[in-house]
């Protein structure tokens, strides 16, 4: 629970810098880098069990803990309303960037290992969701960013089905290998677009 509820132990492998009052009502702030910051209120909070956050839109972040064999199992869930493709890219690019603190805490936690500055490293300027047509696997391009690399190539309704030879099933599986490269190299892509292959 400490990993969660102190912010210089928050800071070791989510945030940036955190403002925590673990009271109902209580304020609440995370400056997780990259420009991405959530401003909340603390909603709920009993000791080595649960985390309740809630937005001002309502939505919440509900963090619970459970005795795991000889470890602890944390569970994460939100709640909101997530509609249309930005929606679910919304959805997917949240608990994309959920996955990647995980996983530092599990490597701070087990080998003290900050790994997020491998996080982020580049974006092409794509907005995308997984597809939701169970005969098709792929992340669908929802919105295209002016003045970036993806802007002359991808258009809204592209599905990236192959990244650098490796196939793409999810969003997650595109974004870990883009966000993950060096800032300036290339990526070569196959996109289905009007049902017809493009490399």
């Amino acid at each position: 629970m400490a990993a969660l509820t102190i912010p210089s132990e928050r800071n070791k492998w989510e945030t940036k810098s955190c403002e925590l009052e673990l009271k109902s009502g209580g304020d609440t702030f995370f400056d997780y880098g990259w420009n991405s910051t959530y401003r909340c209120k603390t909603k709920g909070f009993i000791e080595n069990e649960k985390l309740v956050f809630e937005g001002d839109d309502h939505s919440l972040t509900i963090w619970t803990l459970e005795k795991y064999n000889h470890g602890t199992k944390v569970s994460i869930e939100y709640t909101g309303l997530w509609i249309g493709d930005l929606g679910h890219f919304g959805m997917d690019n949240m608990a994309f960037g959920t996955y990647q603190f995980i996983r530092n805490l599990k490597s701070v936690l087990e080998t003290s290992s900050d790994i997020r500055s491998s996080f982020w490293k580049s974006w092409i300027g794509v907005f995308h969701t997984t597809i939701q047509d169970k005969a098709i696997k792929g992340t669908k391009v929802v919105c295209v960013k002016e003045g970036t690399p993806a802007a002359s190539l991808l258009k809204t309704g592209d599905i990236i089905i192959e990244v650098d030879g490796k196939a793409v099933h999810s969003h997650d599986d595109f974004e870990i290998h883009v966000t993950e490269k060096v800032a300036g190299q290339y990526v070569h892509l196959i996109i289905l677009r009007n049902q017809q292959e493009k490399r």
